[in-house]
């Protein structure tokens, strides 16, 4: 007899035995048709009828005669009578109970009873059914679902106690090879592939984000840095899929202390690089070696080689790459157009490894800045090689002289932004000849080179009268005669930086009444100036933003009429008494 204490009637809520536990079992004619069962609150008898008696005692058709329908029964085939028995399994309270067998039924009743047998063979899990919530197997499988899928038409039955049958003895291993699916269930079948899931542990995600296309992905992937980048590869072999896609690579960035662009850009090499064209990085236009990422000559060839298309290339700081790796670089990467080292302190030039091709670098930003090494000869290769120089920045390159610049407007005359800024050999006979350069130049700055003087910016200001943009602070030699000149020639002036210059209000004055557009001034440590240039300055230039008049002899009085006609200007000073 089997035991009704299996594992699947203690993961049931309800204490009657489920009908399916007593399946594929042959009633045997000397088993004992009673069997009772004890359970705390309440007992049951169960009986095994034997094949012949599974037809309906109630059925209207044979009640007159007051016997089984066995000629039913015996048409039967196997299956059926499988099913059939499962269709009028019932169970009997036991006899210190009130049973409802004891008087006679009438034909509703007889009705009712007939429309309310459960066909077991077609049965799909409800919620009325089972109080499937508290059941061991719900919590199992189908706690994790979204909400959808819990109350759809599934055989609930037939799916789950396949799965309970691999742990446990008790249930027939070969039941689901007996029913047959429902018409009306949409589940799927145990023999059905639709729908199973491979793997071990695998487990169904309720992840909205799961539900995005690859494309949809890659477009946020696409508003990501590198590093960024890098860490959403290690998510998931989908993320590290599309994480890679060379497209979302067209510029790295490598940055910190820590980090070693050797090794990074070996391995973005990889992931990025074209297998068939010996794992060349054509997406790659843009590589920023910033904020203390080290990187020597070892990488920089990796990167010659793997990027021919580089468009843009920074290197900050990164003091262990010499010429010959650079030199590599300008060779390799024809389409460079923006090249910035500053701080690399062991270069000095650039060109070609062959210089005999007299080959042309497409190079239009070029940064110096902090390259102690670069001389007149070394800035004369550099502009020879870059005819389409733009924008030169030379701060700091203290081996440069008035030689070397007269090679600027000889070879690059569409110049428009220079910088000799702490180029203590600069003297007014440079600027006679970056003056040749002529209405091209907008941007120049001969900050703190202290042997410039007023001719050599007069001489500037008369040639170069579209400059937006002149820093000569530092400049002590200049007055107010070279600044009466600027602003009478430059009139579209923007932005100027006189600081500690030997200019006074009389140059405000000039600067106030020829450049009534100018957005920046810095008067930084001009004693001469007072309150009176400042009132001229504020009234004259009513769209100044910025202003800086740190020691300088500045009252309240001057601070006050500043902020009444420029609204909108920040104003730099070392006055405790603005606040």
């Amino acid at each position: 007899m089997h035991n009704p204490r299996s594992s699947y009637n203690q993961s049931s809520p309800k204490p009657s035995l489920c009908p399916l536990n007593r399946l594929k079992q042959a009633a045997s004619k000397s088993e004992d048709l009673s069997n009772k069962v004890n359970f705390s609150d309440h007992s049951y008898n169960y009986y095994n009828l034997s094949a012949n008696q599974y037809a309906n005692p109630y059925d209207s058709s044979n009640s007159q005669h007051g016997v089984y329908n066995e000629n039913r029964s015996s048409e039967l085939s196997g299956f059926q009578r499988q099913t059939h028995f499962s269709q009028h399994f019932y169970e009997e309270p036991c006899q210190n109970e009130m049973t409802e067998y004891d008087t006679p039924l009438t034909s509703v009743q007889k009705a009712y009873m007939k429309e309310k047998q459960i066909n077991l063979s077609s049965i799909s899990l409800e919620q009325t059914y089972w109080d499937r919530e508290n059941s061991p197997i719900y919590m199992e499988t189908y706690a994790a679902l979204p909400e959808p899928h819990i109350y759809q038409d599934t055989s609930f039955l037939l799916n789950k106690f396949s799965k309970l049958g691999k742990s446990s003895p008790s249930l027939d291993q070969g039941y689901h090879t007996l029913m047959s699916p429902s018409s009306g269930s949409t589940g799927n079948t145990a023999w059905s592939d639709k729908g199973s899931h491979k793997g071990k542990n695998h487990k169904m995600k309720n992840n909205s984000f799961d539900q995005l296309s690859d494309e949809s992905i890659m477009k946020i992937f696409s508003f990501l840095g590198s590093k960024d980048l890098s860490s959403c590869a290690r998510v998931c072999k989908r993320f590290n899929h599309i994480a890679w896609t060379p497209c979302l690579w067209r510029t790295v960035r490598i940055s910190g202390e820590n980090m070693s662009g050797d090794k990074a850009l070996k391995r973005i090499m990889r992931k990025v690089g074209s297998e068939g064209d010996s794992g060349v990085c054509h997406s790659i236009e843009r590589i920023e070696i910033v904020e203390g990422a080290k990187l020597s000559d070892k990488g920089l060839l990796l990167l010659a080689r793997k990027c021919p298309d580089l468009v843009h290339l920074q290197l900050l700081g990164c003091i262990n790459i010499t010429n010959t790796a650079l030199f590599e670089v300008a060779t390799r990467c024809h389409n460079l157009q923006h090249l910035d080292i500053t701080g690399c302190i062991k270069i000095s030039c650039i060109s070609v490894n062959d210089p005999s091709t007299h080959s042309r670098l497409q190079l239009q930003y070029l940064d110096l800045t902090d390259c102690p090494y670069v001389n007149d000869n070394e800035l004369r290769v550099i502009v020879c090689h870059c005819p389409q120089l733009t924008f030169l920045y030379l701060r700091r390159c203290i081996q440069i002289t008035d030689m070397g610049l007269k090679f600027i407007p000889s070879f690059c005359s569409s110049m428009k932004e220079l910088s000799v800024s702490d180029c203590i050999n600069i003297t007014d006979f440079g600027l006679y000849e970056l003056a040749k350069l002529g209405a091209t130049l907008r941007y120049l700055s001969v900050a703190k080179c202290t042997q410039v003087s007023d001719a050599g910016l007069k001489v500037i200001a008369k040639r170069c009268y579209k400059l937006r943009y002149l820093n000569a602070r530092g400049c002590e030699a200049v007055s107010d005669d070279a600044i009466i000149t600027i602003a009478r020639s430059c009139t579209r002036l923007r932005a100027l930086d006189i600081g500690k210059c030997d200019v006074s209000d009389a140059g405000l004055q000039a600067l106030a009444e020829s450049c009534p557009n100018l957005k920046k001034i810095s008067l930084r440590n001009c004693d001469l100036v007072t309150d009176r240039g400042v009132q001229s300055l504020a009234y004259f230039c009513r769209g100044l933003q910025q202003l800086n008049i740190q020691d300088c002899q500045i009252s309240l009085e001057g601070y006050r009429a500043v902020k009444k006609y420029c609204k909108r200007c920040i104003i730099e000073h070392t006055n405790p008494g603005f606040f």
